[in-house]
């Protein structure tokens, strides 16, 4: 289920990117209550887990799916990452191909990125995220996705909407020296 809350109605603050925007009030991501350790066994929180299904099309033709950040046929060179940290936060970063060079401040939530929290629901393991909800992308809100970890493997699934296929990746564990604490 989705949980809609418009720009309007959300309290936000603007990260140090300068258009970023992430919620101000805790109760956006109130099922973190529920995060559950045992779940951190399935999730390397010490990497990236990088978009893998692209879902690019020529014409009418399905191109086959590879990284995101190889995938040079598709006109859209950004492409995200999830960020796991041991406390039941994460973060869903987007980056650009055409940057190749990775920085911290990429992967730095108080400079960019949408927060989320998971949790774990009977024997699913669910991920509220605030983000940009929506067709017209000015919209913010919260939305629930179910995850699912299967070795160097994230599938993000968007309720009866969509699935995304994610693939761990090891970075310098610099890049990744950031806390994680709403």
């Amino acid at each position: 289920m989705t949980l809609l809350i418009l720009a309007g109605c959300a309290q936000t603050t603007v990260l140090k990117n300068g258009y970023s925007k992430a919620p101000t009030n805790p109760k956006v991501f109130k099922n973190k209550v529920y995060f559950d350790k045992s779940i951190l066994v399935q999730i390397d929180t010490t990497v990236i887990y990088e978009e893998y299904n692209t879902n690019y099309y020529e014409g009418f033709e399905k191109q086959p799916n590879v990284l995101a950040r190889h995938n040079y046929k598709n006109p859209n060179t950004t492409y995200g990452v999830y960020r796991f940290y041991g406390n039941g936060c994460y973060n869903l970063f987007h980056l650009d191909r055409n940057k190749p060079d990775l920085t911290k401040e990429m992967f730095d939530p108080t400079y960019t990125g949408w927060r989320g929290v998971l949790y774990k629901k009977k024997t699913q393991i669910l991920g509220d995220i605030f983000t940009q909800v929506g067709q017209m992308g000015w919209q913010l809100g919260k939305q629930t996705d179910i995850f699912t970890f299967n070795g160097d493997t994230l599938v993000v699934e968007l309720k009866n909407v969509h699935k995304y296929i994610y693939i761990k990746r090891h970075i310098d564990s610099k890049l990744l020296d950031h806390n994680a604490d709403w």
